[in-house]
């Protein structure tokens, strides 16, 4: 989800808020009839931001943004399920782009590991995946080192810690 308070910045310079919420993706039409009805014409033709809302953390809209690029992130935000939602949401947190962390979802470069409550829980779900040990025998086995393992693993990659998973993004 993402809306805009449109705002006619013509009437906010002599002292009046005028504007009106927007929620994105929005219609040519449709922000016609809000330019119309929050003044925005021939003697008021400027519009700013004055305010906007996510559902996703980290989303980040300026005054003066194009509404035609916000169309076309919202409609990207509304493709999104709830796992990409997280991981699009650390991403921008961790300072990358919209653009950036989109094409890094559409490319699948992370890895959820859920049930997850300390990186030790990560090293598990990462060696039976992988496989790590299979083939030693498990006199042998039993010795690995769990909490080492998923230390290393938490300084040699990027990870981010979302309720009860571990969302790791690929560099």
């Amino acid at each position: 989800m993402l809306r805009i308070y449109l705002t006619n910045l013509g009437k906010y310079n002599e002292g009046m808020l005028v504007g009106e919420w927007v929620d994105l993706p929005v219609s040519e039409e449709e922000l016609e009839k809000v330019f119309n009805r929050i003044g925005i014409n021939d003697e008021y033709e400027e519009y700013f931001i004055t305010d906007y809302e996510s559902d996703i953390d980290g989303v980040k809209v300026g005054e003066y943004e194009n509404i035609d690029d916000l169309n076309e992130l919202a409609e990207a935000l509304e493709d999104l399920d709830s796992e990409e939602e997280n991981v699009l949401s650390v991403m921008l947190e961790d300072g990358c782009t919209f653009e950036e962390a989109l094409e890094k979802i559409k490319d699948r470069d992370y890895m959820v590991y859920y049930n997850c409550n300390s990186m030790e829980d990560v090293a598990y779900q990462v060696i039976e995946e992988s496989g790590l040990l299979d083939g030693v025998p498990e006199k042998v086995a039993r010795y690995f080192n769990y909490e080492a393992y998923g230390r290393d693993l938490e300084i040699e990659g990027t990870f981010y810690q979302i309720n009860n998973a571990y969302i790791e993004i690929f560099k």
